[in-house]
């Protein structure tokens, strides 16, 4: 809606400077943080900046991301530090430029493979000017609904610890085996399959394809949610998911996601799964998928996967690591049990979601009222 306010470019409302520090500095875990404060890991004796600042990305996959930060700081090069912005309320600017400035960015931003913005692009992002009374209406209305929204993050984290709970509670720690589970490894009651490497074309077979970025912080996915790809290859029954397969992250540069697992559901499509992961298919007269699911999430698993990770700048899962994954071996009876109180806790967390979800139409159909003009 167009409210008729004036725009000023965002060089002409705040200070824009650039961070010193060496980009190219070994970080903590690999990462590349917009900054450091008094929790980095690095001894800091002077600070280039102590004042309130919104700073911004300005390279790589993060290019455009914005961060408030109020304190003593040094930035990296690369990364915008916009201070002196006192015409204007702090939460108004942030939550304006979270909105719309990477969607600005990646209309105009330079570079191939690493992608980046220069200052004079940055400075001149148009910013909305209405009163300061205004802008303070506008950032209580979406303070409240992103508030909402964290409200109920927050519950589905505690219903994922519950689960957690619920697993260690009935089968106590599988590594440490304190209930003593009769014990096998993974590859006596599955197989291993590394997914498909292909190549993306303009026409082709068509099929839906999991890869890493639909994991998130999914327990399942179903086939309709996968994207669709086009490729070249004709593609053989092996490399088709069925109803029940785990498929786990097997490549990735943060070794944190090694690992991590999912669950297909399968609809009436046909759906594949990348390069980059491992499907596992088991035995479902000895285990029970969501039996299964939980224990290669389990914390005391997740460490083990991680700690036998191979690979310099990438971090790897091969089947030799999943094949000696210890198993313990509940009965199929008490498995199921657990899956029945498990789904009671996925269908409470399935209605949050759905609420997220609204929350997240609502709160993007206001951020259109108060900022879209077109």
């Amino acid at each position: 809606m167009n409210h008729g306010w004036e725009k000023k470019r965002l060089g002409e409302i705040c200070k824009i400077k650039t961070g010193k520090l060496d980009a190219n500095a070994k970080v903590e875990n690999g990462l590349y943080p917009f900054f450091t404060c008094d929790a980095s890991p690095y001894r800091i004796d002077e600070y280039a900046f102590d004042d309130e600042a919104i700073l911004i990305s300005g390279n790589g996959s993060n290019v455009g991301h914005v961060h408030y930060y109020n304190g003593k700081f040094n930035a990296y090069q690369r990364t915008y530090v916009l201070t002196d912005f006192s015409l204007f309320v702090t939460s108004y600017l942030v939550a304006y430029m979270k909105g719309f400035l990477r969607p600005y960015i990646f209309g105009c931003k330079k570079g191939g493979c690493i992608p980046f913005i220069t200052l004079p692009i940055l400075s001149n992002f148009l910013i909305p000017c209405p009163s300061v009374e205004k802008q303070n209406q506008i950032v209580g209305e979406l303070d409240k609904l992103n508030e909402l929204i964290e409200i109920k993050r927050n519950q589905l984290k505690d219903f994922d610890t519950l689960a957690q709970s619920l697993f260690y509670e009935t089968f106590g720690d599988p590594l440490e085996n304190s209930k003593k589970w009769n014990v096998g490894t993974l590859s006596e009651y599955a197989n291993f399959k590394n997914g498909l490497n292909f190549t993306p074309a303009d026409d082709g077979h068509k099929i839906k394809c999991l890869g890493v970025g639909d994991f998130k912080s999914n327990r399942y996915i179903k086939a309709k949610n996968l994207p669709e790809i086009n490729i070249v290859e004709t593609i053989s029954e092996e490399y088709l998911l069925k109803d029940g397969d785990i498929i786990l992250v097997r490549s990735n540069g943060n070794k944190a996601l090694i690992g991590r697992s999912i669950m297909y559901v399968s609809d009436d499509s046909l759906a594949t799964f990348s390069g980059f992961c491992i499907r596992c298919r088991y035995n479902r007269e000895t285990l029970a998928p969501l039996f299964l699911s939980y224990y290669l999430s389990c914390s005391a698993i997740r460490e083990y996967i991680t700690s036998q990770g191979r690979g310099c700048n990438i971090s790897n899962l091969n089947q030799k690591i999943l094949s000696g994954i210890p198993l313990i071996l509940p009965p199929l009876a008490l498995q199921n049990e657990f899956v029945e109180r498990i789904d009671a806790i996925e269908e409470q967390k399935r209605l949050i979601e759905s609420s997220i979800a609204d929350l997240e139409t609502l709160l993007a159909s206001r951020m259109d009222y108060w900022f879209n003009d077109l």
